[in-house]
């Protein structure tokens, strides 16, 4: 009786085992989108840049 007291508990602790792997990849999964919409922010303002009108077109013809 006691073997089957133990196997239970210890289910619950894989059982708990498995809820803490997975509360730490959804942390990272947050982290992850976090990181990448903030290189993508970084990237559109800083490194992809938009051609300077030239001088030989308008203001009216470059927009």
């Amino acid at each position: 009786m006691s073997m089957v007291g133990n196997s239970n508990g210890d289910e619950s602790n894989d059982e708990k085992e498995k809820k803490e792997i997975l509360q730490c990849m959804e942390c990272f999964n947050r982290l992850f989108v976090v990181a990448y919409f903030s290189v993508q922010l970084y990237y559109e303002k800083y490194i992809l840049k938009q051609p300077r009108m030239d001088s030989k077109q308008s203001t009216k013809a470059w927009i």
